[in-house]
């Protein structure tokens, strides 16, 4: 070999190892942008004011004119029923309902009386509702009457920091609260009591119920009643939302007189974030009723809920909504089927009532005869994921669904209801809902759906429905009659056991 040929080899060798080298650190500066990218938060819709005065509370105001001249303003506290003391159970319940029977600047039933002289009506316009971490006061008023929303502000005010708690109401409104209990005892409150046990064993939720304990909503004492309001209802842990047929600007304004000086706490009492205790095996609750009409089945696995608020973890929320869509197509086809032993199924990832927790579900309303055979069936196709995943076709077509329902979103954004837009804003506060525009939400899903691959889908397959019997717990619901033979826990046990063995064929995807 002449000198000169390898000298000419030994540059090519050069060359080739430099150029591997610019490779290499334009795919490490390719993977760092994208990971920089991912962790960026998500925009959020430039329409909506978002902001918190000096002492902490919290305010979103938005226009909109679905419907017009009425307006949807919340009060939001990230306060309920876990937050009670011992002997306060139901006392979270109870403080709301005290809320309007009297405050300082609208006595006894002047409350009510002034949102049904504006044309509303208590219930469908004015209402609340407490529940283990939050309660929420709702209004809708009209903003083509002068003052109206001046005066519901001041209503909203009252309720953070003037609730009265006369002492005389308060008696009264015993009576009221415990009518609400007996009222409530049809089926539904009956299985929740015996499903909410089995959900949250060994966790604090078991115990705070937000209808609480008659012994303590007869006999308990104010001053236990005023604590809680005292101890919760305070600037840092609240929100105020406004959306309607609105100037933005004014309304702002009037935001800032009414809740911008309400002094804030001394020495606040820490609030706690309380978890869901892990589950080393299957919890099963099976409920039957007399008042049931339906038979259903649900299998859910308690999962560590996702982080919101970066565009990646936006990305990934887009990730478990294709698995969700692809799974329930299929258990929507098994439902057509002569010998199905549902008539409906679908499958899902969502929040839990433990902030903690999210729940990967199976749910299915199932034939009276075919519990067993629903189960397992759900628990198939499950399996059947697990085992050989989804295919390109029915990716591409969930994709497709996913980036036409967005497209349409787009399409009607001036349509959204103030009431939906409130809501959006109620779970951003007490959940971290990400708040982007439409356009934003179809621009991100363009960008994300043609990256998004089966492999990364498939993966959840066994992250939501794991082998293990860990953290999963079966709910059955079902009618209370005579000849109908509802499976024990043993029986249950068996088929979610012999799934796993079982031998299955790929899915055929034929449409």
């Amino acid at each position: 070999m002449s000198f000169r040929h390898y000298s000419r080899l030994l540059l090519i060798t050069i060359i080739a190892a430099a150029s591997g080298v610019v490779a290499l650190r334009q795919q490490a500066a390719t993977i760092a942008i994208q990971a920089t990218a991912a962790q960026a938060r998500m925009p959020v819709d430039p329409q909506i004011t978002i902001g918190k005065f000096a002492n902490g509370m919290s305010y979103y105001i938005r226009a909109n004119k679905k419907p017009e001249k009425r307006a949807e303003l919340r009060l939001v506290i990230k306060a309920g029923s876990i937050l009670e003391d011992d002997d306060q159970l139901g006392l979270a319940h109870m403080v709301e309902h005290m809320a309007f029977n009297g405050t300082k600047n609208f006595p006894k039933q002047e409350l009510v009386a002034f949102i049904e002289s504006l044309g509303m009506r208590f219930g469908a316009d004015l209402n609340a509702y407490t529940s283990f971490d939050e309660t929420v006061y709702m209004l809708q008023v009209p903003t083509d009457k002068p003052e109206a929303m001046d005066r519901a502000m001041l209503i909203l005010e009252d309720w953070a920091h003037n609730v009265s708690f006369d002492p005389g109401e308060i008696e009264k409104e015993r009576g009221v609260v415990m009518e609400e209990w007996r009222g409530g005892r049809g089926a539904g409150t009956r299985n929740t009591e015996k499903i909410f046990p089995v959900i949250f064993k060994g966790s604090r939720y078991a115990n705070r119920l937000p209808i609480g304990k008659p012994e303590i909503i007869q006999n308990g004492k104010p001053e236990r009643l005023k604590q809680f309001y005292k101890d919760w209802y305070r600037p840092d842990l609240m929100a105020i939302i406004a959306v309607g047929d609105f100037d933005k600007a004014a309304v702002e304004k009037l935001v800032t007189n009414h809740f911008s000086s309400i002094p804030a706490a001394t020495s606040p009492r820490p609030r706690p974030t309380y978890d869901l205790p892990d589950r080393p095996d299957t919890g099963y609750a099976i409920n039957t009723d007399k008042e049931t009409t339906n038979t259903s089945i649900e299998v859910d696995t308690a999962l560590p809920a996702r982080e919101q608020g970066s565009i990646g973890e936006y990305r990934q929320k887009t990730v478990d909504r294709l698995f969700s869509g692809m799974l329930s197509a299929r258990l929507s086809e098994l439902a057509q089927k002569p010998d199905a032993p549902f008539v409906l199924g679908f499958a899902g990832r969502g929040s839990f009532l433990a902030r903690t927790k999210d729940v990967a579900f199976l749910n299915a309303l199932v034939k009276e005869d075919a519990i067993e055979r629903g189960l397992e069936a759900l628990l198939t196709e499950a399996e059947r994921v697990a085992r050989f995943g989804f295919t390109d076709t029915e990716l591409a077509r969930q994709k497709e669904s996913v980036l036409r329902n967005y497209e349409r979103l787009v399409l009607e954004k001036e349509n959204t209801p103030s009431v939906n837009r409130a809501g959006q804003y109620t779970r951003n506060f007490l959940q971290n809902e990400t708040l982007p525009s439409p356009d934003d939400e179809y621009a991100l899903h363009k960008r994300f759906l043609p990256d998004i691959t089966l492999v990364e889908i498939n993966k959840l397959a066994r992250e939501w429905f794991p082998v293990s019997q860990q953290n999963r717990l079966v709910v059955v619901t079902a009618p209370q009659k005579s000849g109908l033979v509802i499976p024990d826990e043993a029986k249950l046990a068996a088929v979610i056991k012999a799934v796993p063995s079982k031998e299955l064929k790929p899915y055929v995807d034929t449409i």
